[in-house]
């Protein structure tokens, strides 16, 4: 190769690792700050980690990458539960790539809930939502359910968090966002689908049936996180009012929030009740921001996708909750799935 070719191809080199040196330092800054923080959760009775969007795609090679940054961040931060919120695969033999995820899963001995994502059991996948539950039922630390026959999706459940005397302090609530809204008069789907009103009841009863268990009075609640997929039409009505009026706002958006065009109940019977202070959602691959709205916290996760979506943070989101059933949330992520493994901050 003559010398002038060389030159040229260290030059073209040197270009690159330039643009990526400025789009990390960009990214960073953008994303909450080239420097990580501290671990946190002094205090906290238990820690939760949440993971979404991981994608799996059948390629171990490929499908290592996102074990590895899950298998840092479990090392990192000993979680005491993991709750995957959807899309562990968008491929068309999910039942293999449900059994390769679940099976990494058990391998850390830590109880882990699921619900669904939109791409888990499309119609042209292999096996359905009932097979894929049937599967994740039969695991040893996954404590997912199906939850009541007559509600609708699957995965409507709950599990609890309690303190050394065994006391539940807040609970986890578990649901299906469902996947797309038929709508009978287009005679065809019209983007994602919502709530839908019996599980917004079930939602309503199971607030009060924890209350009436653990408290004695069905109106005394206990505090609760809900972790569904799909995020709720709020998640914009709460970003545009943070963003006009500089509330609490944490995180970035980088692409449309893509909530369902039809309204449901859901968040307004979570206001109502008063027992759920955060939501926790994945779907949006490149939206991690966090708001508090009305007085719930609304709150992404990181993506874990190190295969479709061009990320800067791959990893998972902390929640860490405390004795008097408060919380604080801190993210924990690979920038671009290489090197070391960072902290946001804790809020």
């Amino acid at each position: 190769m003559k010398k002038s070719a060389k030159k040229g191809l260290k030059i073209v080199g040197i270009v690159v690792l330039c643009v990526v040196l400025i789009l990390a330092l960009v990214s960073g800054l953008l994303f909450g700050g080239v420097f990580t923080h501290k671990p946190g959760g002094n205090g906290a009775v238990s820690k939760v980690l949440q993971i979404t969007d991981v994608h799996i795609l059948n390629d171990e090679k490929k499908d290592q990458k996102a074990f590895h940054t899950i298998t840092k961040m479990i090392e990192s931060s000993d979680p005491d539960v993991i709750i995957v919120t959807g899309d562990i695969t968008s491929e068309d033999e999910n039942m293999q790539a449900f059994q390769t995820f679940g099976n990494f899963m058990e391998s850390f001995q830590i109880p882990w809930g699921f619900v669904y994502g939109n791409h888990d059991a499309e119609d042209r996948r292999t096996h359905t939502k009932t097979q894929l539950s049937e599967y994740l039922e039969s695991l040893e630390y996954c404590f997912f359910e199906r939850g009541p026959a007559d509600v609708d999706g699957e995965g409507n459940y709950y599990y609890n968090i309690t303190d050394d005397s065994g006391k539940v302090i807040l609970s986890l609530i578990m649901m299906d966002s469902n996947m797309y809204y038929y709508d009978p008069e287009l005679g065809k789907d019209d983007g994602y689908d919502c709530f839908h009103e019996n599980q917004i009841q079930w939602y309503a009863d199971t607030v009060r049936s924890i209350a009436k268990e653990v408290n004695g009075d069905e109106n005394q609640v206990v505090p609760s996180l809900a972790f569904f997929h799909i995020p709720m039409r709020e998640y914009v009505t709460g970003y545009e009012e943070a963003k006009k009026n500089g509330g609490t706002l944490d995180g970035v958006k980088f692409e449309q929030v893509y909530c369902s065009n039809h309204d449901d109940e859901m968040f307004e019977t979570m206001k109502e009740l008063g027992s759920t202070k955060g939501c926790f959602v994945g779907h949006d691959h490149m939206n991690n921001y966090t708001v508090d709205y009305q007085g719930i916290r609304l709150a992404y996760g990181y993506s874990c996708d190190h295969n479709i979506y061009l990320v800067p943070q791959k990893g998972g989101k902390l929640i860490y909750i405390y004795e008097d059933g408060s919380f604080t949330q801190q993210g924990i992520y690979r920038w671009f799935g290489l090197g070391k493994l960072c902290y946001g901050k804790e809020f």
